[in-house]
């Protein structure tokens, strides 16, 4: 074989490795954070934050799960940018359909680059309880989620919790890669970060006792970063108190029609983790393990032990992901797994990419990530007006 070969061969048994690794620290997470759910009811009164932008086909069941609590007492604060936001007829709809709850809406927000962090900042002012409870616009939840999710907060060392989440949606195939890849990429990751000390938050959920969240600097802390949930776990690590990750798992409701949309949605991720840990994003490469069996193929022309190593990779791969889907209880994202290959390839290609510009879209608008994850905005595309001249002849 090439050298280029016995690389690809070398890096395809090292993948197959790390899938192994992978099943184990997945196995291990919910072994050892069990423990969080055998904890008596915490009940304190909660604020919970949604911060919103636009009315996406979804977004009223989103926020319905939130008003269907089993909890004695909590306030919901809505929360806009522009008093012409779409979403405010949607809050509006929630304060008639469950009049016994506390519903605010903040309209407004501070001028800073992470538009979501510059409505949190005015959001806050709202929150009467001391326990605030974090997600974003696409989550739908459960009853039970408030209590599960403040539970570990009667720990006084506990400062922030946050969970896992999996991918809902009307599953065209835009969906169905974004689920694949919340499964088969992202969670894993997690499972492995958890094992290794890297202690992250996740948008999905972060409840926080407010002394913490003060502690770390607030929400303005995060005012300039795209990784907003990343950087506001790390500011309450560094400020004394433990962040616990829960073996609980919420839907986050997909609704890219488009994959050119899905593809601009991993490369604003692919470009965030780069940001955020550029060596862990490397070394990513090495894990790429259909992209490299696919390779020693092309390299051997089909010849042994290609074959036998593309087997070996999607069966461990498949065979790894099946369990932690089990774990998940992500039975849609399991039906999908015959998507997987395609999916893995595509994201091979999107971990290229990323490290061929800064550039990411967000709500409509572009942003230059900088080496330290601050956000610096761009001017929007200039588009050329039509001519109304008359073509030569």
């Amino acid at each position: 074989m090439s050298w280029f070969a016995q690389l690809c061969a070398v890096l395809t048994l090292f993948g197959i490795g790390y899938h192994l690794f992978m099943l184990a620290a997945a196995l291990r997470f919910f072994r050892r954070s069990a423990h969080w759910q055998a904890l008596p009811d915490h009940l304190p009164p909660v604020t919970v934050l949604k911060p919103l932008k636009g009315a996406t086909p979804e977004l009223l069941a989103n926020l319905e799960s939130f008003c269907r609590q089993d909890y004695p007492t909590y306030q919901i604060v809505f929360g806009v940018d522009s008093p012409d936001d779409p979403a405010i007829g949607v809050v509006h709809r929630l304060q008639r359909a469950f009049p016994e709850r506390d519903i605010v809406l903040s309209i407004g927000g501070s001028d800073v680059a992470n538009g979501k962090v510059g409505t949190l900042m005015q959001m806050v002012e709202h929150a009467v309880y001391r326990v605030l409870v974090l997600s974003d616009a696409d989550i739908r939840v459960a009853p039970e989620y408030l209590r599960t999710v403040t539970r570990p907060l009667q720990r006084p060392e506990i400062g922030l919790t946050t969970c896992l989440y999996r991918g809902r949606g009307r599953f065209g195939l835009a969906t169905l890669f974004e689920s694949l890849w919340i499964t088969t990429d992202f969670v894993p990751m997690a499972f492995i970060g958890n094992w290794i000390g890297v202690r992250a938050a996740y948008g999905a959920t972060m409840a926080f006792k407010r002394e913490a969240l003060d502690a770390a600097g607030g929400f303005g802390t995060a005012a300039d970063q795209l990784a907003d949930d990343y950087v506001l776990g790390q500011r309450v690590v560094a400020a004394g108190y433990e962040l616990a990750v829960l073996p609980y798992v919420v839907d986050t409701v997909l609704e890219e029609e488009l994959l050119g949309q899905a593809w601009r949605h991993q490369l604003r991720w692919a470009r965030t983790y780069r940001a955020c840990q550029s060596s862990g994003w490397l070394l990513a490469s090495l894990i790429q393990t259909t992209t490299w069996a696919c390779l020693l193929w092309l390299a051997t022309g089909g010849a042994a032990p290609a074959p036998q190593l593309l087997a070996a990779a999607l069966g461990v791969r498949l065979s790894v992901l099946g369990v932690i889907m089990a774990l998940l209880r992500d039975r849609e994202a399991a039906l999908s797994l015959w998507l997987l290959p395609v999916k893995d390839l595509a994201m091979s290609a999107i971990w290229i990419a990323s490290w061929l510009g800064r550039e990411v879209e967000w709500s409509g608008q572009r942003f230059r990530v900088e080496a330290d994850g601050r956000l610096t905005r761009l001017p929007a595309r200039e588009v050329a007006a039509p001519s109304l001249a008359a073509p030569s002849q």
